[in-house]
């Protein structure tokens, strides 16, 4: 197999396990809270900002921290602020643009969420382990997890 070949190989399972852990995610964000990834994902970018000091995030900020475009994430912002998670007011600096801050629910979520995030990748690692995955693929993800994590999924039993 030529190095082009096996460079393609490795990134479409990649992107299957990426697909497996994202619909893993969904379902347990859906069941327990009643979010999508990509509303969860939205939280933790205005999270992430406030913890980075900005305390405000504007919309074009959280469109190119989630990766969607500007009109969904328009879309985002309204289901955000419908459920009140969110509240948005024009920048008193630029009246073209909207300020984005977290409310206190949406604190609770994202505290109650990630552990939801973690079991879902778990889940997934543990049946690829049993799958007998790519052995590179499974170094990887679990290296790239917290070390509880990675310890816990390390730990299980390959079960035949």
């Amino acid at each position: 197999m030529s190095d082009d070949a096996r460079l393609i190989t490795q990134w479409n399972r990649l992107t299957r396990v990426h697909r497996r852990i994202e619909a893993r995610m969904e379902r347990h964000l859906h069941r327990h809270l009643g979010l999508g990834v990509s509303e969860f994902y939205a939280l933790r970018t205005l999270s992430e900002g406030v913890a980075a000091g900005t305390g405000l995030l504007y919309l074009s900020d959280l469109a190119n921290g989630t990766g969607l475009s500007q009109s969904a994430t328009s879309r985002l912002v309204t289901r955000l602020q419908e459920r009140g998670l969110i509240t948005t007011h024009t920048a008193s600096n630029d009246r073209r643009s909207i300020e984005i801050e977290l409310t206190a629910v949406a604190y609770d979520v994202l505290r109650l969420g990630s552990p939801l995030l973690s079991q879902a990748v778990e889940e997934v690692v543990r049946q690829l382990r049993v799958e007998e995955t790519d052995k590179d693929l499974l170094r990887y993800l679990c290296g790239g997890m917290s070390d509880g994590v990675s310890t816990h999924v390390r730990q299980e039993p390959n079960v035949r």
